[in-house]
Order: structure tokens, then sequence, then C-alpha cells
């Protein structure tokens, strides 16, 4: 299990990310973190998910390369569920970038994207 803190302005969030269900994400997630990507940046969504990152046109990794959508590809990887994280993918699977997301609620209809 690899821990993930994000401290804000509004106290700290606790974050577990398992790269045993989500390899490749967990390992995108921690270099764009210790690249220092994430340090500045603010939360700009706040409806059925905490969004935060690099929002608009910059919202690709600087770094050049993409995630894979891991959501519902075997058994054991986690779906869109109430308190889940995520990579926030374009309209297409297989894109995402920086930008994160946690789950306020059930989000099924974001699995597939």
């Amino acid at each position: 299990m690899t821990h993930l803190v994000l401290d804000t302005e509004l106290g700290t969030i606790n974050l577990q990310l398992l790269p045993e269900i989500a390899p490749q994400t967990v390992a995108h997630i921690t270099k764009i973190v210790n690249s220092k990507l994430y340090d500045g940046t603010c939360f700009y969504r706040s409806d059925f998910v905490i969004q935060f990152g690099l929002h608009g046109s910059g919202r690709a990794n600087p770094h050049g390369d993409l995630v894979v959508n891991e959501t519902g590809k075997g058994p054991d990887v986690t779906p869109n569920t109430r308190g889940t994280v995520s990579v926030a993918h374009f309209d297409v699977p297989d894109c995402g970038g920086s930008e994160l997301f946690i789950n306020l609620g059930d989000n099924s209809h974001l699995d597939a994207a």
C-alpha cells in the first residue's frame, strides 16, 4: 500500500493507493507527486467528486506519459465508488493525465471513461 498525504488549507487528506490492484495508476500518481507537480495546485471541483491537478491546457502530464484506465479491467479492480481515488480521463479511455479526483459518491458512470 502506498500512502499519499494532501495538505490543504482546510486540513489534511490521507489517501491509500493500492499498487496490487492498480499498479500503473499508482506508479503514474507517484511519479507526478515526486516531481512536485501538484505543489501549489488547488481543488477546483467539488460536486460529485473533489478534483485537483493541472486544470485546462496543462491538463496532460507534462512528463508526456498517460495512464490507462484500470477500473473494471480485472476482478479485483475497484470501481468509482465513494471514497476511491482515480485519474481523470478525457472522453476516451486510457488517456489519464495529471488530474486526480476523489469520489464523493458512487459514480459507476465514470468506470468506462
